[in-house]
């Protein structure tokens, strides 16, 4: 073995044993945070995350961590500029995550909860559409697309035309459909169904209203029965689900099957 091969063999094995330390020290942090974490020692937490993530970048879940503690440091609602901030590290952080794993479930939903708590609803949409796209077997990202449409329909602020309205609750009346289809028992998704129909039965009753011919009027009127009387029913099955649920959790080893 020639020396100056030797030299490049004591290279390499010390650049290998440099990276297995770092990553090392990066797996430590990473565990540290998650102990401060769980403890709710959010700040403490982002730091060993951030570290852990300077000392192996391709540390996903360190990513993960982080932008979740960015998260639960969010308070909704509030404009406050700090908070904004936090709000923007937390998408932003979710985002390199999706960067590297477009699939990522965690991230995704995560993302959307903080752009819906922050009142940025087309964008919390948009980021449930895609969670259920990636997750076609789980009924909550579906769920989430309807409650979020109902929102947007139903804030008095929305600029929304009446046909923007009208295609929102479309779609979310589709996606709670598809919702109670993976999950028939999940509360929230039957209580939804009945608050779009019943956006639905008073954009009927406003045409009504405008409307100068007596037929149609009249046509638009019975609509609006039509529409009411599907969401009495659907608030009924609300309520049958929410008693059917309640005695199964409190049954011997009963579980809450409304999740």
């Amino acid at each position: 073995m020639t020396k100056k091969f030797s030299i490049l063999v004591v290279l390499a094995f010390l650049t290998l044993s440099t990276i297995s330390c770092q990553k090392l020290k990066a797996r430590d942090n990473l565990n540290k945070g998650v102990q401060a974490f769980r403890a709710q020692k959010y700040d403490a937490a982002i730091d060993h995350f951030k570290n852990a993530i300077e000392l192996d970048p391709d540390l996903t879940n360190a990513e993960l961590y982080l932008a979740t503690a960015y998260a639960q440091q969010f308070v909704p609602g509030s404009t406050d500029e700090a908070n904004q901030k936090v709000a923007q590290s937390a998408i932003e952080t979710f985002d390199k995550v999706l960067e590297k794993d477009p699939m990522n479930k965690t991230a995704l939903a995560g993302k959307a909860s903080i752009y819906q708590n922050n009142a940025q609803y087309d964008k919390a949409r948009e980021a449930y559409m895609k969670n259920a796209e990636v997750d076609p077997h789980d009924h909550i990202p579906f769920y989430a697309v309807g409650s979020v449409d109902w929102i947007m329909v139903h804030n008095t602020d929305s600029k929304l035309s009446e046909e923007e309205r009208s295609k929102l609750i479309e779609e979310g009346l589709q996606y709670l459909d598809k919702s109670m289809a993976i999950n028939p028992n999940y509360e929230d998704s039957l209580w939804y169904e009945n608050l779009l129909l019943r956006e639905k039965a008073n954009m009927s009753k406003d045409k009504a209203k405008l409307t100068k011919d007596k037929n149609e009027q009249k046509q638009l009127l019975a609509m609006e029965s039509e529409l009411n009387a599907k969401a009495d029913e659907w608030s009924i099955k609300a309520l049958q689900v929410r008693t059917k649920n309640a005695e199964k959790a409190s049954s011997p080893g009963g579980i809450d099957i409304n999740k």
